[in-house]
């Protein structure tokens, strides 16, 4: 059983918060950087702000925030949409309650990736598409083209899971199909992937310890 709540942020939010403003801003903070970096920083801004909330982060001000967020990267991005999305807070909530995925997406630093996240977090049917799972789902030959595309294939493959099926695929392409060096050989799914069977006897696909190494 995988211990989601330690690998992404926005999971450890949403089951210890539970409020779709946390979530949001977690997601934010998880943009472009490592989810080590995104946790640090969510644990500094909690801590310098001492509750996750609206009224906090107007309260402090973007260049407290940026300090705070600083282990994040990109920390005057990401401290802008947060403060942007405090502002618009109002709207973005019945947004959110709603499903309705443009008012958030007018905020600049909130992506279509952030927002499905905080969709697909609150029951929206939503399918996320980072580097990992479209790496993932392409080598597979699930899906292949825009982010909408990957999106709504994978959403129509895995209707009333899209949650646990985004997060494995992106440990899979972190932990074993990776970019650069995939390691085929452990890879469970190998028996039906095409780009592991186009790999020959390649390390990927043998490993570095196989019989006759």
């Amino acid at each position: 059983m995988f211990e989601y709540e330690k690998e992404f942020i926005a999971y450890y939010v949403k089951k210890h918060y539970g409020d779709p403003f946390s979530v949001l801003v977690a997601v934010i903070l998880s943009q472009n950087t490592t989810e080590k970096n995104a946790f640090d920083a969510w644990f500094s801004l909690e801590k310098g702000l001492g509750k996750v909330t609206p009224e906090k982060v107007l309260e402090a001000g973007v260049e407290k925030i940026e300090k705070l967020i600083r282990k994040a990267g990109l920390q005057k991005q990401k401290a802008r949409a947060i403060y942007e999305a405090a502002k618009r807070w109002e709207v973005l909530k019945e947004a959110i309650a709603k499903g309705d995925s443009k008012p958030l997406l007018s905020i600049k630093g909130i992506g279509k990736k952030t927002v499905d996240v905080v969709m697909m977090s609150f029951g929206h049917e939503a399918f996320p598409v980072d580097t990992h799972v479209k790496r993932v789902a392409t080598r597979l030959g699930w899906a292949s083209g825009s982010y909408e595309k990957v999106s709504e294939k994978l959403k129509e493959m895995f209707r009333g899971k899209e949650m646990e099926a985004h997060m494995l695929l992106i440990l899979h392409g972190r932990r074993t199909c990776k970019a650069k060096k995939p390691e085929c050989w452990r890879c469970p799914l190998k028996d039906i992937c095409p780009y592991a069977g186009g790999l020959g006897t390649t390390t990927a696909l043998t490993g570095p310890s196989a019989p006759g190494k």
